[in-house]
């Protein structure tokens, strides 16, 4: 009776582990990545002296021509992406929404990206952190100051809740 009793813990233990550890990949955001980047940024705590610069934010959509300028590559495949960035600026600032395909593989497209970040691409700046992440279908690739990486980590994060 004891070996049932431990038998039986240790089955309803396993599957506890395994429903608590939920990949963010299980969840699909809706809308498009221009949609969802709004909310991020909507939802982000952020500098108020940023939120008043992003105003002037050049944001567009990311075509394989602007892939290798923008990601540092042209390796990563996508069927959506949007880009946010100053047009002129002192600050190091890039923030990025991929969708990739059905099936891609999302941890290599993170890694693909964390391999050809160039934090140092404003030539003049460099960004404190490089982050890459994903809610289902959707890698956020930011490279900024570490406070403003942390606020919009946490807001995109979020969204996958």
């Amino acid at each position: 009776m004891k070996k049932w009793i431990s038998l039986v813990l240790t089955a309803v233990l396993a599957l506890s582990l395994v429903a608590c550890g939920s990949k963010k990949s299980d969840v699909k955001l809706e809308g498009s990545v221009s949609d969802i980047l709004a909310q991020v940024y909507e939802n982000a705590e952020l500098d108020p002296g940023l939120v008043e610069a992003m105003q002037y934010f050049d944001q567009g959509e990311i075509t394989p021509e602007l892939a290798e300028t923008v990601l540092g590559t042209d390796d990563v495949e996508f069927t959506e992406g949007v880009y946010s960035m100053p047009m002129m600026s002192a600050q190091a600032y890039q923030c990025v929404l991929l969708r990739l395909p059905e099936g891609a593989d999302v941890e290599e497209a993170k890694q693909t990206l964390l391999d050809n970040a160039d934090p140092r691409k404003w030539v003049c700046v460099e960004a404190e952190s490089v982050i890459v992440e994903n809610v289902g279908d959707v890698v956020l690739f930011l490279m900024s100051d570490s406070a403003t990486g942390e606020a919009i980590k946490t807001a995109f994060l979020a969204l996958g809740k």
